[in-house]
């Protein structure tokens, strides 16, 4: 059902995730929210784009984290995992605000006409910690663990 393609490049994908986001916390505690923020995206992109490699076993193209979720749904419905599909499609409906702004939130930290502030800074923290532990177990329950 899986591909089986290098599980060296799924784990490169998660640990520079995973590295990302350790980054945005040491960022935010020395008060440069921008990079913070842009951390704090790259790090969910990566995760979804490990866990997309996993399941397809070619790369994707693409950043946006909404668009991520939907090849995601899709492509597990391609796969015979419709509960777990339809589990996806769900969080991102509940979680569109939050997932939007994840999204938008490179070109905001890089090219935005304001900086990101403390407050929106630990906001997009918080939102990450919870879409990487949901992705986390969705990949649990794909591929146990």
């Amino acid at each position: 059902m899986w591909c089986t393609m290098s599980g060296e490049y799924v784990a490169l994908l998660r640990k520079r995730a995973l590295t990302a986001f350790k980054w945005s916390k040491r960022a935010y505690s020395e008060g440069d929210y921008d990079i913070c923020v842009l951390q704090i995206e790259y790090a969910v992109q990566l995760y979804l784009k490990s866990l997309l490699y996993r399941i397809l076993g070619e790369e994707v193209r693409g950043h946006n984290i909404r668009e991520l979720f939907s090849l995601l749904a899709a492509s597990l419905m391609e796969q015979n995992a419709e509960d777990l599909a339809r589990e996806v499609m769900e969080y991102v409906r509940k979680h569109r605000r939050e997932l939007t702004e994840l999204s938008e939130a490179h070109t905001r930290a890089i090219y935005g006409l304001t900086e990101y502030g403390e407050k929106e800074a630990r906001l997009l923290l918080r939102i990450a910690e919870q879409v990487l532990e949901k992705l986390q177990e969705l990949e649990k329950k794909l591929f146990g663990g």
